[in-house]
């Protein structure tokens, strides 16, 4: 298990990685940026869900890209150990790294288990939040329970063909 520096250095790393990406330019545009961009208005947690490979977290982040967000990576092997318990340490590492930031980015948190409760107090907490995930972890009972009335649902799908010949 990560101790709190430990934990917090794999989000600095994240966030490293993150900004290597490249600029929002080099991206083909997609269909849904706008109803993300619209979603980002409110206070309900954006969930953006689909097939593997899709671009999900693309989508979050070019989108993102021209305001100050957190990024948590759940999809990190060094993440792998995390438990329901510490999701509650996630939270104080990315308070302590990003004090003032309220939108948040969760990439693949469906890997923990608990997640629901986690997203949806921060979500109670006044955080604005997009989450990542694939169709048959996030489309779970779970997802319907505890995020009923809380969440705008944005489906993304592989390249369309006019995103393909973009």
């Amino acid at each position: 298990m990560l101790n709190d520096e430990d934990l917090r250095q794999v989000l600095l790393d994240q966030r490293v990685e993150l900004k290597a990406s490249p600029p929002a330019g080099k991206w083909v545009p997609r269909t849904q940026e706008k109803a993300l961009r619209e979603a980002l208005r409110r206070p309900l947690i954006k969930v953006i869900m689909g097939v593997r490979r899709s671009g999900k977290s693309v989508l979050a982040r070019l989108v993102l890209a021209d305001q100050p967000f957190a990024y948590v990576n759940f999809d990190d092997e060094r993440l792998a150990s995390l438990r329901t318990e510490d999701l509650q340490r996630v939270e104080k590492a990315v308070e302590s790294l990003w004090p003032s930031t309220r939108l948040w980015l969760l990439d693949e948190v469906q890997n923990v288990d608990g997640w629901e409760l986690f997203v949806n107090r921060l979500q109670r907490a006044g955080h604005n939040l997009v989450v990542t995930g694939s169709n048959s972890k996030l489309l779970s009972r779970e997802l319907a329970t505890h995020l009923t009335g809380r969440y705008a649902a944005i489906e993304l799908f592989p390249f369309s063909f006019r995103e393909f010949l973009a």
